[in-house]
This record gives C-alpha cells, sequence and structure tokens, in this order.
C-alpha cells in the first residue's frame, strides 16, 4: 500500500507493504483461519468498528473530519496500526479576497482529494448562483474557489458538495459580503507641473488603505487617443499630459465600478459668442473666440452625423479675437456636427458643436381687408404668418393678371403689409425662406373678373364666337386680340359688340386656319401688359 499523498501535506503516516503480510488468501494460511480486511470509506475499520461500518459508511461525520484507529492482523494477532489519520474542509474567510463584484474564496484542506469537493454559491435566498472547482494555490493544503458578476453589497453563503453530492462542513463562517461600490476624493498634486517651461506633470492621489487594485484613466477630452491609463494600489497616480491644449478627466475603476472622477484644465479654449449663432433651413452662422489656439493650424467643417463621410467645410475668417464660420449649402432638417481640428494630427479636436438645420415650414397665411377700400381707390391689406422667431421670409405679391405688376418684399415680423397694385386683377402671395417655397396664400380678388359665357361659344374650322361678362371692368378700357398660337407674333383684333342691357359683349372672327391652336386675349388699351382674360381653343379640322 502506497503512501498517502495530500499535496504537500506535512502529516506523516507509518508506511506498511500489504504483500508482506497477505499474499492470497489460499496460501497465506488454512482456509477459515484468516481476518477479513473491511475497507470502508476508504480507511479500514478494526474489528471493534466492524459491526457499525455499515451504518457509518455513507454518514458525513465518518467520510469528513473522523479520526479513525485501523489494526491489521492474522489469526487475532494485530501486527499494524494506522492512527490519528483527519480529514478536513476549512473556509479561510479571514485570508479570502473580498471585492465589489468578485471574490476568491480560500480553503484549506486535508487528507482530501481536492478534485472530489465542489463549493456552492447561493445568495441570500437560497438561490444556488454556481458551482465552482477548487484550484491549488502556492501554499500547501490551501486551493481557492472564484466567483464573478456578483452583486455590490450582497451577502453570499458557501457550501461544500463531495464527489456524491453530499454536503461537507467548511467550519464554523460560511459566507462572505462584497463590497459597496465606493467613491474615492481625489487629490491633484501639481508641484511638478510648470506650464511656463513645458513641464505637464500631475499626480492623482488617493486614499486606498486597504490595497485594492483601482486602474486611473486620463481622459484627453480633445483626443482620445492620447488616453493613458495606470494601475495602482498604493493609490498614487502619476501622468505627464501630452498635450496642454486640451481639458482632462482622471476617472477610477475598481473591478469596472466608476469609483471616483475628477478634471484638470489650464488652456483657454474655442467657446461660443453669446448671440452669433444662426441656423436656418440651410445655413449655419457662428461666432468663436479661440482663446490660446493657433487658428492658422485649423480645419473647420460640418458632418452629417448619420453620415460622417460627407464632410463640408466651412468658411472661417477671424474678426479680432472672433472666429466666425459659416456655410450656406446645407440640407434641411438634417442633424450635422461641427468639428474643429488640428491640421497635423486630425484626431485632435479642439471644439465640436451638434446642431439640426430647420425642417422646411409651411406658413399659412391670413389676409386681413379691413382697411381695404374700393370707393377711395385705398387697396391696403395685411398678411398675417406666424414668425415668431423672425426668420427672413421674401414676399412674392404675384399679379395674375398683368405679371409686371408683380412684388417682392422681406419681413421678418408676424405682418406683412402691401397694397394691391391695381384693383382689376386676381392675386396670389408666395412665401420663399431660403429658396425654399414654405407657403402660398389662396388666389383672392376685390374685383368681379371677365368670363367666358360657356354656353354662347361657337366653333367650326374657320370661325370662332363668343360672348363675354365683363364683370367689373368698362368696356370702354379694353380690346379684344385673337392671335395664332403658332404664330404669336401675328394677332387680329375682334370687334367688341355690346348686348344691349345686359354687362355682356359678343365676339366673332371669321376666316381662321382649320386645325390649329388660338389663344383670346381682352387687354387694357392703356396698359398692354394687364391681360383682363385669357381663353384658348382650336378650330375644326
Amino acid at each position: 500500500m502506497k503512501q498517502n499523498s495530500s499535496n504537500g501535506s506535512n502529516e506523516e503516516f507509518n508506511n506498511f507493504v500489504v504483500e508482506d503480510i497477505v499474499v492470497n488468501k489460499e496460501t497465506s494460511h488454512d482456509t477459515g483461519e484468516y481476518n477479513e480486511i473491511q475497507i470502508t470509506n476508504g480507511l479500514i475499520p478494526n474489528a471493534e468498528e466492524e459491526s457499525s461500518s455499515s451504518s457509518d459508511s455513507t454518514s458525513k461525520a465518518v467520510s469528513i473530519g473522523s479520526l479513525v484507529s485501523i489494526s491489521i492482523g492474522i489469526g487475532g494477532i494485530v501486527i499494524g496500526t494506522i492512527v490519528g489519520v483527519s480529514t478536513s474542509v476549512l473556509f479561510l474567510n479571514d485570508e479570502s479576497i473580498i471585492g465589489i463584484s468578485q471574490a476568491k474564496c480560500f480553503f484549506e484542506l486535508s487528507n482530501i482529494n481536492y478534485e472530489e469537493i465542489n463549493i456552492q454559491l447561493e445568495n441570500g435566498e437560497g438561490q444556488v448562483i454556481e458551482l465552482v472547482d477548487l484550484f491549488p494555490t502556492d501554499i500547501n493544503n490551501q486551493y481557492v474557489a472564484s466567483f464573478y458578476n456578483l452583486t455590490p453589497n450582497s451577502t453570499y453563503y458557501l457550501q461544500g458538495l463531495n464527489s456524491n453530492g453530499e454536503e461537507v462542513s467548511l467550519g464554523e463562517i460560511n459566507s462572505f459580503t462584497t463590497l459597496d461600490v465606493p467613491t474615492y476624493e481625489i487629490d491633484i498634486d501639481t508641484s511638478l507641473y510648470d506650464k511656463a517651461n513645458g513641464q505637464y506633470d500631475l499626480t492623482f492621489i488617493i486614499d486606498n488603505p486597504n490595497g485594492y487594485h483601482i486602474e486611473a484613466l486620463l481622459v484627453c477630452e480633445n483626443d482620445r487617443t492620447l488616453n493613458q491609463h495606470l494601475l495602482s494600489i498604493e493609490g498614487i497616480y502619476q501622468f505627464s499630459l501630452p498635450n496642454i491644449l486640451s481639458s482632462y478627466r482622471l476617472e477610477l475603476y475598481q473591478e469596472d465600478f466608476l469609483v471616483g472622477q475628477t478634471t484638470f484644465s489650464d488652456y483657454e479654449g474655442m467657446n461660443i459668442v453669446d448671440g452669433t449663432v444662426e441656423i436656418g433651413i440651410s445655413y449655419l452662422d457662428m461666432g468663436l473666440t479661440y482663446g490660446e489656439i493657433d487658428i492658422t493650424q485649423i480645419s473647420a467643417f460640418v458632418e452629417e452625423v448619420n453620415n460622417p463621410s460627407e464632410r463640408i467645410d466651412l468658411e472661417a475668417g477671424p474678426d479680432g479675437p472672433t472666429l466666425f464660420l459659416r456655410n450656406y449649402s446645407l440640407l434641411p432638417d438634417t442633424n450635422y456636427l461641427l468639428k474643429i481640428t488640428d491640421l497635423n494630427r486630425p484626431t485632435f479636436t479642439y471644439f465640436t458643436y451638434q446642431f439640426n438645420t430647420l425642417p422646411i415650414p409651411n406658413y399659412e397665411i391670413t389676409i386681413d381687408d379691413s382697411n381695404f377700400d374700393v370707393i377711395n381707390g385705398v387697396y391696403n391689406l395685411t398678411f398675417i404668418i406666424d414668425n415668431p422667431n423672425g426668420y427672413d421670409i421674401d414676399a412674392n405679391l404675384i399679379c395674375l393678371n398683368d405679371e409686371t405688376l408683380n412684388k417682392t418684399d422681406l419681413f421678418t415680423s408676424n405682418t406683412l403689409d402691401l397694397t394691391l397694385p391695381i384693383l382689376h386683377s386676381s392675386y396670389r402671395l408666395d412665401l420663399s425662406q431660403e429658396g425654399y417655397d414654405v407657403g402660398s396664400s389662396r388666389i383672392f380678388s376685390y374685383c368681379t373678373p371677365m368670363s367666358v359665357m360657356q354656353n354662347s361659344v361657337e366653333i367650326t374650322s374657320t370661325s370662332f364666337a363668343c360672348e363675354v361678362d365683363l364683370g367689373d371692368v368698362s368696356i370702354d378700357q379694353i380690346g379684344a386680340y385673337l392671335q395664332l398660337n403658332d404664330e404669336p407674333s401675328d394677332e387680329l383684333e375682334l370687334e367688341i359688340v355690346p348686348i344691349a342691357n345686359t354687362n355682356l359683349i359678343s365676339l366673332r372672327m371669321e376666316g381662321l386656319v382649320s386645325n390649329a391652336s388660338y389663344t383670346l386675349k381682352i387687354r387694357d388699351n392703356s396698359r398692354l401688359t394687364l391681360t383682363y382674360l385669357t381663353y384658348t381653343f382650336n378650330t375644326l379640322a
């Protein structure tokens, strides 16, 4: 029988060789004159224990933590004894390393194969969290079980299980509590910092008496590629700033939890000048102070947030201490990010500003004609447009009967006052903002317009005749003309015949070209661009 080895255990056992005592049952002595050797749970009971070995063979007391005396003999003569064999599993609570979300639990094993022991972790509600194996450490008879992804400030319970799934005692203490997420106050030592002489060394100090592994991440706000990190258990972190033209943020992490942060800045960067930001449907205009930054070494542009490859350069020009940026070719209702970067190091960003261009609006137009007076020849109108932000809006008054009388005005308020150039016309008000159509009124008129009486129209292959209602227009100020559309320079003047006791006139023309397109126009005699009526027809084939 070989010596029991327990991974470097200091326990000593009596050595003996079974072959020297019993070779086999047939040759050692006469049949029926030997004592049976009974093996129970890896140990050999003596004769006094034999009667109870069956019931104790599965008990926890015998399998783990028992003190057993074993006698081996032939013919009732004892020739060998093993005594003082103690087996145990003990949770080393004081030596275990318990963190915020992790735990390394150490155990001391005596005379037990660690591969036959598992450690089960349960939460405070008795739910099984994990079942893990034991692994050897560098210390004799000491083994470790590791747990991760635990909840901070929570109590967990340990349970030992043997290879048969039976519970194994771990000693008096079988639980631990994870740490709460701490917050560390950070002091900054600037004794080695000298900006004037180009020395940018900083030391960040925290109180870490327990020697926790805490990682410090120094974030360069203007260029994340310059970030630095250090790991310390002393609570001292020394950094040399890679570029002074940036703000810095120190973040502390313990087991991936943010446990402290502070900031440091010692430069004057870019800032928006109050009241200079203007954002339109397709433009951005803004002013910045540029502080210590050399504006001859910058690149200013915008990129679409949802499509960063679409880069649009900005016009940049200084005016004293202010740098003005502008672009008037942006897309409507688009999310942009403005960036000002270093020409020599594109990853170094001095300034960012996210904005959204305006969607193309549609303004409702209300007409106030309370000051309109036909009798006194006062044709004043007020157009009401909801424009609370004071955008520049172009108003185009379209005179439908004479385009030479169209009027254009720019307004930034909620109202627009206009005077109609003539009474006898129809009108429409069109609005535009930055070149985009943003609203149009209905067609309106303050006179009764001319109209062709449809039931009076007579068309043949060579003639045309109709009756026209003059509306509010006097017969004395009009002329009627017929134009062949294929030859618009040639016009035929029609005779105007009033129809007695009506507001109608009769028009007739013979000798027309068959199967041709014509347009009837009734114009003002004193203003030939003023056309009261237009009517197009085709002669028959």
